[in-house]
């Protein structure tokens, strides 16, 4: 297992380091776009990062699909479970070290606007959080996925799935665009909720993390099958 640690973090390390520019990103932006549309600014800032962030968390799959290595590793002691395990561990590191890295930026930020004497300033984290717990239910869509498709066929169907949903977003914020504080607003409400709603939210996509660990682990074999080598 240590092994396995040790080779995912000399291959990935940049791309888990990553998540922390990722998060700082929005608010280079927010700063430099100083006087534009505020709640525009912000959204459209934290889906950048939002969208980046989950372009590198799904990366640390690639060179999964082949059918040498899913022999091998199905031949070690803690076998593909193991490894599966493994990959999950960290990508869920990584959604968190985000996540974390907003918080952290967002307290940053909000002192600089007290100090600045600017009160009038959204709060990310009420967008940052939902955001992250949607990050964590497309991994779990994600890797499963990956695992019995292989990247080629499954990077297909995936950007098709992901155009339209862009598309959809996109269209949505040009007709919306005069309500982006009614997005806020649901996100404040979700975190001032008493924690319950969100304890809900959180506990439901945890479980359906975990299910989709061990959906991999019955597909992995199967996928492989269809690898190319």
């Amino acid at each position: 297992m240590k092994g396995l640690v040790y080779k995912e973090w000399k291959q990935n390390h940049r791309s888990i380091l990553s998540m922390i520019l990722c998060a700082f990103a929005p608010f280079a932006l927010i700063t430099l776009l100083e006087g534009e549309d505020s709640a525009m600014v912000c959204i459209i800032a934290l889906i950048i990062g939002f969208v980046v962030a989950g372009a590198l968390q799904v990366s640390v799959l690639d060179g999964d699909d082949k059918k040498l290595w899913s022999y091998w590793v199905s031949s070690t002691a803690d076998g593909h479970k193991g490894f599966l395990r493994n990959k999950y561990i960290m990508i869920f590191g990584m959604i968190a070290l985000f996540l974390l890295s907003l918080l952290i930026f967002d307290t940053g930020y909000r002192k600089y606007l007290s100090y600045a004497e600017q009160t009038d300033f959204y709060k990310i984290m009420a967008v940052a959080l939902p955001l992250s717990i949607l990050q964590l239910f497309l991994r779990a869509i994600d890797i499963p996925f990956y695992y019995l498709f292989g990247k080629k066929i499954g990077s297909v169907i995936k950007v098709i799935i992901m155009s339209i949903g862009a598309f959809i977003l996109i269209l949505y914020l040009i007709v919306y665009s005069d309500s982006m504080d009614k997005l806020f607003d649901f996100g404040k409400s979700l975190i001032d909720s008493k924690y319950i709603t969100l304890s809900v939210v959180v506990l439901i996509n945890l479980v359906m993390y975990y299910l989709s660990y061990r959906l991999s682990c019955l597909v992995y074999h199967k996928g492989a099958e269809h690898y190319d080598h």
